[in-house]
């Protein structure tokens, strides 16, 4: 998938600013949440306990009243349950709206529903979902249950008889008071504030941080990018002046070649490979030997064909990096023609990559309107015109079209120059393509 590109202070001032706060924000959600149920749950743990004491003053009760004489457990249990209230567990967090007693296979042996509390229905519905729970003496059975939109804790206890053995079981549903509801909410809200707002200081206190260092690696990628241009013209300047040629046929020629693909409609991770495979497009001659290098006169038939593999060391050393990757279209295709009767693979039309087609034609512009140690600038009226003579057999029809149109103003602009001022031309127009201080981020 493609990156999203943000300018570099876009990026920092506000793309890095909103997603550090819609990243904060999450966390702190998260976070604020998990407390919040947390601390919920522990104002219900709160109550769990205050539902088994309960229980358990209940169950104590029974059995004070299970040691009189004569009297069955059963009917200890329906006494407990029948005392006045003052007997009763009802604290501030809650009563008791329901309790029952059963025997160790089920069978019921008391039950009481609190006035007030649950209406028939509700509970009705509770005891028909509800399964009987048979817990072990020393390990009191418990839950959180929702009954018509309140919390209720639901308990079951193991009773023994005078002889310590399983007896009974007592089961109780606890309902939480308004007070204790609200108390819960309250606490709970408060504790994930209070972590909403730890993370939020934090993200402030990394945003200068952040801000820093993304400054700092911004510098540092536009030095490494300026050493990697750098590097670029220097090694097509060491080519050009082996090939006794001058380092202003590389600068013009790359103009030429941007400026029409510019026309073209390229986008601009094409230009910047066109740009890297200008400069470099004849490199792989750093591998042919000298005296068919500068041979003055014309190469025979073999010689010819240890020229042609210029292209094959150029691709060789281009492929090497991966930041010079996108050069190898220039590089390897730059001496196709639209015909096929280029080299080295003799590609036709558009087969031929773009950047080659473009490239080929700004090459022979600039070699026919320079001047050369062996021939005169020729005429831009007569430049044209052997262009013309490529078109369909050398040159794409359509991109010679284009360049036509453009090249006047081109010739004017640039052509047979080999002042400072052209490099420093090129340097700006290259600047502006590989983002000169880091204008832009992908990522």
């Amino acid at each position: 998938m493609a990156g999203s590109k943000y300018e570099l202070k876009s990026f920092v001032r506000r793309t890095l600013a909103v997603r550090l706060l819609i990243g904060c924000a999450g966390i702190a959600t998260v976070f604020g949440m998990a407390t919040y149920l947390t601390r919920y749950d522990i104002i219900g743990q709160d109550a769990i306990f205050h539902a088994i004491n309960g229980v358990e003053r209940l169950r104590a009760r029974v059995r004070v009243i299970g040691n009189e004489p004569d009297i069955t457990l059963a009917g200890a249990i329906q006494r407990a349950l029948d005392e006045e209230p003052d007997h009763r567990v009802v604290s501030r967090h809650g009563r008791f709206v329901f309790a029952r007693f059963y025997t160790p296979d089920g069978a019921a042996l008391a039950q009481r529903a609190e006035p007030n509390g649950l209406v028939p229905a509700q509970l009705d519905g509770f005891l028909s979902r509800s399964a009987l729970h048979f817990p072990a003496l020393d390990e009191p059975w418990k839950a959180s249950t929702d009954i018509g939109g309140r919390p209720y804790i639901h308990v079951v206890l193991a009773i023994p008889n005078r002889a310590g053995t399983l007896a009974a079981y007592g089961e109780g549903l606890y309902a939480l008071s308004d007070a204790a509801i609200a108390g819960a909410r309250r606490a709970a809200l408060k504790t994930a504030g209070y972590v909403v707002l730890i993370v939020l200081a934090t993200s402030l206190l990394l945003y200068p941080v952040i801000l820093t260092l993304t400054r700092r690696l911004a510098n540092f990628s536009e030095r490494l990018l300026t050493a990697n241009l750098e590097t670029v013209q220097v090694l097509g300047s060491a080519i050009a002046k082996r090939d006794s040629d001058t380092d202003a046929h590389n600068y013009r020629v790359t103009l030429y070649t941007s400026r029409l693909a510019e026309a073209a409609g390229l986008d601009t991770e094409a230009i910047r490979g066109l740009i890297k495979g200008a400069f470099l497009h004849d490199v792989g001659k750093i591998g042919i030997r000298d005296h068919i290098l500068h041979k003055p006169g014309k190469l025979d038939a073999d010689e010819f064909q240890i020229m042609k593999t210029h292209v094959d060391h150029g691709l060789e050393i281009v492929k090497r990096s991966g930041w010079l990757g996108d050069a190898a279209d220039v590089v390897g295709s730059h001496h196709e023609k639209f015909d096929g009767s280029g080299y080295p693979q003799r590609l036709q039309g558009e087969g031929i990559p773009i950047g080659a087609r473009i490239f080929a034609i700004a090459d022979v512009f600039d070699a026919l309107t320079s001047r050369r140690p062996y021939k005169e600038p020729f005429s831009f009226e007569e430049t044209m015109q052997i262009l013309e003579q490529g078109r369909g057999t050398h040159f794409d029809p359509t991109l010679l079209d284009l360049f036509a149109s453009m090249a006047r103003d081109l010739h004017a602009s640039y052509g047979g120059r080999e002042d400072e001022r052209l490099r420093e031309e090129l340097n700006q127009y290259v600047q502006r393509y590989f983002t000169a201080g880091l204008d832009s981020l992908v990522y």
